[in-house]
């Protein structure tokens, strides 16, 4: 997580901006095999070796990521852009629909391979690790194979590696979020996300799920699936409500899943929790605020920074950052803290995160009005 804020606020704007995005992408998840193949060497190796193994392998996934999500960011944004010019259907309108597609596609295949791991792991427990993390090492190299071929929507990027433009490049982030009030609005819900996304798999699923004695360890695979097959289920839907109905209810509605992430551990005990009947229903809601986060987040993004490349992309990495660091944060301050302090943190911004949004949408609204004028 640190590696990857570092990378996302520093470095992946003036590499993206040298490379182009479809080379930004490929050194992501590049770097993504590189971290998924550390998680099988160090179950693999004997000695001391496994934790250096295992740190230097996460050091370079939070690298790759920090490049992935914000190339990602910008392919997506000329993707739409170009679909958009093509079908004459409004931007922000493709914007919903390919957001959608995505979070269905990337959610739903994570769902799967969090089953895959729980079926593994009741099949041959002993084993269980190494097999797992040799079929996720295949499919990791497998999809950076097919990243090679998607198009690279003629950003070839500038190749320009004077100092002076990337230092440029390097702090473009930070100026945005202190020029554009409107991206500075939309780090509350980043923070939100990531303090939740910490807190779960820290909290519900290592203390609460693992020590209960009506769920243990041996469902966190399957429950773990409940989460992100619930944003896969709800992103085409949630992309047909936020052009029909405006993004503005979907974000309030995922805001208040990040909310209900805390706030159910302020008026019912770990005991209550960690039962089938109530940890269901908490995955879901959780569920849906990480959907919108994937799904209609990312698309507003790409609707106020759309008309300028150098802004979307620092935005993305703006979002990238702010994200990250709050995981890291997350899982560095948790462990310290009393439960209802985690619950009221979670909570609490799962709160500034909606309220932060509407000004932002205001704010955009003006910002479009200004330019047209």
């Amino acid at each position: 997580y640190i590696c990857y804020a570092l990378t996302a606020f520093f470095l992946s704007k003036p590499v993206i901006t040298m490379t182009g995005p479809k080379i930004g992408l490929v050194l992501g998840v590049g770097g993504y095999c590189v971290y998924i193949l550390g998680f099988l060497l160090a179950i693999v190796l004997n000695g001391s070796i496994r934790w250096p193994v295992f740190i230097i392998a996460a050091c370079v996934g939070g690298m790759a990521g920090g490049l992935l999500w914000t190339a990602q960011g910008r392919y997506f944004s000329k993707n739409a852009a170009l679909y958009s010019e093509v079908s004459e259907i409004p931007l922000a309108l493709v914007n919903s629909k390919f957001a959608g597609i995505f979070a269905f596609s990337y959610l739903g295949l994570e769902c799967v391979t969090k089953l895959l791991a729980t079926v593994v792991f009741i099949a041959n427990e002993s084993s269980a690790p190494s097999i797992i993390f040799t079929i996720y090492t295949i499919i990791a190299f497998v999809a950076s194979f097919g990243m090679t071929r998607i198009d690279d929507l003629d950003e070839h990027g500038s190749w320009n590696f004077d100092a002076e433009v990337v230092k440029v490049n390097v702090v473009a982030t930070g100026n945005l979020l202190f020029s554009d009030v409107r991206l500075a609005l939309m780090i509350p819900f980043q923070i939100a996300f990531g303090v939740a996304s910490s807190f779960v798999p820290f909290y519900v699923f290592g203390t609460v799920i693992d020590d209960s004695d009506e769920l243990g360890g041996t469902y966190i695979g399957v429950l773990g699936s409940v989460v992100v097959l619930t944003g896969a289920v709800t992103a085409i839907p949630a992309a047909w409500a936020a052009e029909k109905f405006g993004k503005q209810v979907i974000m309030t509605v995922g805001g208040l899943g990040l909310l209900c992430a805390g706030l159910s551990f302020l008026f019912m005990d770990n005991d209550r929790i960690g039962t089938w009947v109530v940890i269901i229903p908490y995955l879901i809601i959780y569920g849906i605020g990480r959907g919108t986060w994937e799904n209609t987040n990312k698309a507003v993004i790409a609707d106020f920074f759309s008309a300028d490349p150098n802004s979307n992309t620092a935005a993305f990495a703006g979002i990238s950052f702010t994200s990250g660091l709050a995981g890291a944060v997350g899982y560095f301050v948790f462990p310290n803290i009393s439960r209802d302090a985690m619950a009221i943190v979670v909570s609490g911004f799962g709160v500034f995160a909606t309220i932060s949004y509407y000004f932002a949408h205001h704010a955009n609204l003006n910002h479009v009005s200004s330019r047209e004028v």
